[in-house]
Parts: structure tokens; sequence; C-alpha cells
């Protein structure tokens, strides 16, 4: 007669079962389907929020299953419905529902619960520097009467350690899923462009850089660490195997949330210019509509009229003249062609390729140095005005004393730097110019009012008459 072996086959022989090959007989039962793991976490949230009791029935079961595969689309006919409802009810008793034959109840089952908040705390999982900060001083603070005897370092490693470990994990995961989030962003704004663009694109910076500050925080939270190296360095149980191979994965794990928090800095610095150049781009593609709505505006409402014919050697030219619309008014345009650069045409088949460069502009410098040219122009402007008034009086009085002319300058203009060039403009000109006589003699013409600035008196003559 055969013998009955009472020992679980996963123990069977004295050892157990391999691991992966028992993994892989039960993996579809521990890792539900989507829609599998949507109905225990509608369950899990509705027994939460007390909108059923901990122990229902199996008809709160079937309206769960036929909302959650309403939600996901996959409705069948009626004869499917029934059976596609047992065989789910069946795959869920395996493992996340506990039923109750005296009571004809379920209720979820401890796997399920701990699943469920599982999938919470990594979807929302808030990152929270001071916590962390918190968790590494307890850590620092138990270790320290944990390294007497292998015993207590144990105790240490499996109830503070891994208790804790998980949740710093979550952290920096937390920190990649919102970085990755921002990612997917600037990838739909580049592809999708929207209306508000500016405004998206602003709200992705402004993202990014509250991730970096809270990376910032977290790393700061976490040199607390160092400490617990150096506790772990300067015990005295390193002679121990046990004790060595602890303290390895205390250090591993260190070693690896470091390094994670250097690539989401990493990470960080090469999004950045990538913001900025769509900062560019976007101010370009805006400058670009705007001179063309600006061309088509003037095609449409400006106006030409004939204005005679002229004949030049083979042909004849039309010329016109041509009318802005009443509303636009020509200003005065800075134009600095020391920096322009001159290409001459060339005509070929093909034009060369054009190498596109990021430039990255102070704006803050180019305001500046525009401000500075407007009021240079202006001081030149200024300049030759009272270079003109100097003129025109000595065609009139035959005489003047440029003294007097500099101070009207100093007063009126309030500006030295006006009255010193008007000074060297008008001994320039005045002196090479056939028929004007210029004296300067080396004696001070003050004024009271300008009691700290001084001139030599210059006196311009016109003996052209």
């Amino acid at each position: 007669m055969e013998q009955l072996s009472l020992i679980p086959p996963a123990v069977r022989g004295g050892r157990p079962l391999h691991f992966p090959r028992l993994l892989r007989e039960r993996y579809n039962l521990l890792v539900p389907r989507q829609e599998d793991g949507l109905i225990v976490l509608t369950l899990f949230q509705k027994v939460r929020a007390g909108t059923i009791p901990r122990a229902f029935p199996e008809r709160i079961i079937v309206e769960t299953i036929k909302q959650v595969f309403a939600e996901l689309g996959q409705v069948s006919g009626r004869g499917e419905e029934s059976q596609k409802y047992d065989e789910t009810l069946h795959r869920l008793l395996r493992h996340f529902l506990d039923k109750n034959i005296e009571e004809k109840s379920y209720q979820l089952s401890t796997y399920a619960e701990n699943f469920c908040d599982l999938l919470e705390k990594e979807v929302h999982t808030a990152i929270n520097p001071s916590q962390i900060q918190k968790t590494f001083n307890d850590l620092v603070l138990l270790l320290g009467h944990k390294l007497e005897t292998i015993d207590d370092f144990r105790h240490w490693y499996h109830t503070q350690f891994f208790k804790n470990k998980n949740d710093i994990s979550s952290q920096l995961r937390a920190l990649h899923s919102q970085i990755e989030d921002t990612i997917e962003q600037l990838n739909d704004l580049v592809k999708n462009e929207s209306d508000n663009f500016r405004e998206l694109l602003i709200g992705c910076e402004a993202l990014l850089d509250k991730i970096k500050e809270q990376a910032d925080k977290l790393s700061s939270a976490f040199s607390s660490k160092d400490d617990i190296k150096q506790l772990l360095d300067d015990a005295a149980l390193t002679e121990q195997f046990e004790y060595r191979e602890m303290k390895r994965d205390v250090r591993n794990f260190f070693k690896d949330i470091e390094q994670r928090l250097i690539n989401v800095s990493h990470t960080i610095d090469r999004i950045k210019p990538k913001i900025n150049k769509l900062y560019n781009d976007f101010e370009k593609r805006e400058f670009d509509r705007k001179i063309e709505s600006f061309l088509i505006y003037l095609l449409k409402n400006s106006k030409s009229k004939f204005y005679r014919t002229k004949k030049l050697k083979d042909r004849k030219v039309h010329e016109l003249d041509v009318f802005l619309p009443d509303n636009i008014t020509q200003k005065d345009v800075y134009s600095d062609r020391s920096r322009l650069t001159m290409v001459d045409y060339l005509a070929l088949l093909e034009p060369p390729a054009v190498e596109v460069r990021d430039m990255i502009w102070d704006e803050a410098d180019l305001k500046r140095q525009a401000d500075d040219r407007r009021a240079q122009l202006e001081r030149e402007k200024r300049i030759d005005h009272w270079f003109k008034v100097i003129s025109d009086d000595l065609e009139k009085k035959k005489k003047v004393d440029f003294g007097s002319y500099f101070y009207k300058i100093l007063h009126k203009e309030n500006d030295l730097e006006t009255a010193i060039k008007e000074a060297t403009q008008v001994l320039k000109e005045f002196s090479s110019k056939p028929g004007f006589e210029v004296t300067v003699k080396e004696e001070f013409q003050l004024d009271p009012k300008q009691p700290n600035v001084g001139i030599w008196k210059m006196q311009i003559k016109n003996t052209a008459s």
C-alpha cells in the first residue's frame, strides 16, 4: 500500500521548491489583471469610506465588477456577462477575497489590503523632506543603542532600517515620477502647439524648479546617513560575518539613494537648456507672426499714386508715390551697422546648410545697451542743435564768446558731457573752417551757478565779411 506524504509539495524532500518555479505557477494569481486589480481597489476604497461593510454580500462584488468592466469598455452580452463574473470571482477568491460560508458574505483578505495600501502609497506619495529628516534622526539615535550585541543590531536592522527603507525609497520614486510627468508635458507641448503655449511652458519650468528644490531638501535630509555610516564603521561587531553582511546592505542602500539623487539633478540640468530653447523658439515664432501680420496689413491698407514715367536707356520706369496707412507713423530706428555682417549673394543651385545655434540673451544687458545707445543718440542730436544755434548767431553777430553758450547748455541740458562735447566740436569745426577765427585765452570764465566748473575764454569771429 502506497504511503501518503504529509509534507507540503512546496517543501517536499526537506527543501523548499525552487522559488522562481513556484512564482511562475502562481504569478497570475498573485499579480492581478488590470480589471481584477481595479475591482479589488474599488472594494477597498468603498470599505474604507464606509459605503459598504467590511463583510459584504456577493451582490456588491457583482455590482463592482459591472462598474469596472463598464469603465474599461468591456461590455459583453448577457450570456457572457454571467460567465465572466463567475470567472472573475473565482480568481479573486484565490488571494484577494475571503468567503464566510456560514454568513454567505465576503471580505478583503489581508493580502488584498496590503496590495491596495502599496498601490495608494506609490501613487499618492507626497515628498516630505522634513519627515525624512526625522526618520533618519530616529535611525541614528536608535542605532547608537543597538551596537552592543549582534542581537540588538539585528533588531535595529529588521525593525527600523527595513521598516523605513521603503518609505525613503518611495520619496525618490515620487521625485522621479514628477520629473517623468514634466518631461511628458514638455513633449506634448512640443508635439501639440496650443494657444496658451507660453503659460504651459512657464508652468513646466515652475514645476521643474519645485522638483529641484525638493531634491535639494531631500539631499539635505539624507545627510544623517553619514552619521549612520560612521557608527557602523566604529562598531565592535565588525568581526562577525552576519554584521558585515547587514552593514554592507545598509551602505549599498545609502549609495543607491545618493546616486538616484545625483541622477535627478543631472536630469533637471539636461531639461533646463531645452526649456530655454523652447522659450527662444516661441519668441521667434511670435516675432515672425507679428512681422507677417504687419506686412499683410501694410499691403492691404497702403495706397499708391502714379507720379511720372521716367525714360532710361532701354526701358521706361513708372515712378509711384506710396502712402502708408494713416495710423502708421514714422519713428526713429536705432541701427548699429558696425554689428552687421554683410554677406554677398551667391547664386548656387543648393544653398549650404545653415548651422542653427542656440543663442542665450541677457535681456537686462540688452536693455541697458539699448538705453545707453538711445541716450547717446539723443546727446548727439542736442549737440547738433546747439552747434546750429551758435552758427546762426555767428552769421548775425560776427563774433561770439563761447563761454556763455557753454553755461547755457549746462543749465538747460543738465549734462556736463554734452557741454564738453559741444566745446570740442566748436573748436574743431571753426578752427579749420575758412572765414572763421578761434581765439582761446588761458583765463577761466566762471558762472556763479556752477562754482565747480570752469572753461577758458574762447572767442569765435566770422572774418568772411
